[in-house]
């Protein structure tokens, strides 16, 4: 059976674009002549450039979006939890106030990061949830543990 497959392009980011860059027909992108095909079919309608371009192959009759998206709004709304479990410990009262929670590098946090809870329009600076970190990989992981504890 022959199905439509969208091609994207990966960026250096790792990112792909949103739009596929081409849609080709054929039976099953996992093979490698399939893949070859695709790749000599772009080198000929794009030109060189097309030669050292990453792509990613998805079915197009399937959904577009990658499951990362989902573990990413799982892990946002642990986050989020978790700020506003700090926010209430804190006790702030924010109850008529557009806030959000952030990582934040400002004079108000002494040039550290720090988790913060912001007004929304303005992003100014609320109160400071964690305590200040030297590096983001380390207000990630004071993240990461305050999310586990959550989730215990």
């Amino acid at each position: 059976m022959s199905y439509n497959w969208n091609v994207y392009k990966l960026f250096s980011n790792g990112n792909r674009a949103k739009a596929p860059f081409a849609v080709v027909e054929g039976e099953d992108c996992e093979s490698s002549d399939f893949r070859a095909v695709v790749r000599k079919n772009l080198e000929e309608k794009f030109g060189a450039k097309a030669r050292s371009t990453n792509y990613k192959i998805m079915r197009a009759d399937l959904p577009q979006e990658e499951r990362a998206d989902e573990e990413e709004k799982k892990n946002l709304a642990l986050r989020n939890r978790a700020l506003s479990t700090k926010i209430k410990t804190l006790g702030l009262d924010l109850e008529n106030k557009r806030t959000t929670g952030a990582l934040v590098m400002s004079g108000d946090t002494n040039w550290k990061w720090q988790w913060c809870v912001l007004r929304m329009a303005s992003n100014q600076f609320i109160a400071a949830l964690s305590p200040e970190f030297d590096t983001t990989e380390g207000a990630q992981e004071w993240m990461k543990n305050e999310t586990e504890e959550l989730i215990r």
